[in-house]
């Protein structure tokens, strides 16, 4: 049962890693030029890439994961889980702001993860 939650934990790495990558590629995308100049930064940006790349890594790690641990209890993990992540990244990366009330609410988050996953 191990290795499906060890599955289940590279998916939701890859996918937060993902997301962040994908800001981290999109913070110098053109204003101008269209589709045309959108596609080519798609396709010259490396974050962009690795993004879409670890969003297939996640795809594969997280179908495996679910032969073998109920949707009831991984989703929730996924995407809690991956909420802090991204969270904690846009902070550290991004210099985003979170507010007291985003951190309580991180904090019931855990909780809720914690009930779910028992």
């Amino acid at each position: 049962m191990i290795r499906w939650y060890v599955l289940l934990g590279l998916a939701l790495v890859f996918n937060a890693m993902a997301n962040v990558l994908m800001k981290a590629g999109m913070r110098h995308a053109p204003d101008t030029g269209g589709a045309p100049a959108m596609l080519h930064h798609y396709l010259t940006s490396w974050p962009v890439l690795l993004g879409l790349a670890l969003f297939g890594l996640n795809l594969l790690a997280y179908t495996q994961a679910l032969t073998k641990i109920p949707l009831s209890v991984a989703y929730p993990l996924m995407t809690s889980l991956g909420f802090l992540i991204v969270v904690s990244a846009s902070a550290y990366f991004f210099k985003e702001t979170i507010t007291w009330i985003q951190g309580v609410g991180f904090i019931l988050i855990v909780a809720g993860v914690v009930c779910v996953a028992r």
